[in-house]
């Protein structure tokens, strides 16, 4: 038998270099990072799935929300009006066990006189950088607490950066093109979820039980209610005249008001 065909059975004969390994070492891998994530412990423990659920008439709630309007730039007058759906956010709150997500930061890109992305979550003590690729000048602030972000003029090509420190919702503004909005939610709860443009949303690791979901979109808090977390898929209705105990916040500071909005 030359050498190489006695590596080639060599080869053959380690499980753990055959096809079959990589898959193995990811199952092994991905484990790992549950656990160190403490997303396996509740899994084991209190039943885990994903929550999914749709949100119907959220554009009559959103009408309105986007001023529009036109804008003198060095290229002559163009229109405005805030671009297609801001996108909204699921928070799911008061599940047992839960931490804030560590704190990170992000960057808002101000391009073609809109925000992207318009709405960011973030935990407590996280950093929003705001950079201009605009070929105008930006003044961002936050109506409701002009210290968090002072009105300040961003010129084309620089950056500026934002501490947000305390749980809640913030909405900041452009002062020169006032269309622009960018939400900044800063959450205790690590479980959230985007819409998409039919009002969809999923929230991955969600503990069954009893819980609270809030629903973001066009800088307010569109509803806010109990909710059973299982394997049912959720249906909220935020259509005139429907009763329960939804709220509605603020779109400066997420401050929660009296609503009437539905959930079946």
């Amino acid at each position: 038998m030359t050498s190489r065909s006695a590596l080639r059975i060599c080869w053959l004969r380690r499980p753990w270099l055959s096809s079959a390994f990589p898959t193995a070492f990811l199952a092994v891998a991905f484990s790992a990072s549950l656990a160190a994530s403490g997303l396996w412990e509740r899994q084991a423990h209190a039943g885990v799935v994903t929550l999914k659920g749709t949100v119907h008439n959220l554009d009559g709630v959103n009408s309105g929300r986007h001023l529009s309007g036109y804008w003198r730039l060095e290229n002559g007058i163009v229109p405005t009006s805030g671009g297609g759906r801001e996108g909204g956010v699921a928070v799911l709150d008061g599940s047992n066990g839960q931490h804030p997500p560590a704190a990170r930061t992000v960057t808002v890109q101000l391009a073609g006189l809109d925000a992207n992305p318009r709405v960011v979550v973030l935990g407590p003590g996280s950093v929003v950088e705001f950079q201009n690729d605009d070929k105008v000048t930006h003044e961002l602030f936050t109506p409701a607490d002009t210290s968090l972000v002072p009105l300040e003029r961003l010129s084309p090509g620089a950056r500026r950066h934002a501490k947000f420190d305390r749980p809640g919702a913030y909405v900041v503004r452009c002062a020169e093109y006032p269309h622009m909005m960018i939400s900044v939610l800063v959450v205790e709860s690590p479980l959230f979820g985007a819409m998409d443009e039919k009002g969809n949303f999923s929230i991955p690791f969600a503990p069954e039980g009893k819980a609270k979901l809030k629903i973001w979109s066009a800088g307010r808090w569109v509803y806010e209610g109990p909710i059973e977390v299982g394997a049912k898929e959720l249906r909220i209705d935020l259509s005139p005249g429907k009763a329960n105990n939804g709220s509605e916040g603020k779109e400066s500071d997420g401050a929660p008001s009296a609503d009437n909005k539905s959930i079946d």
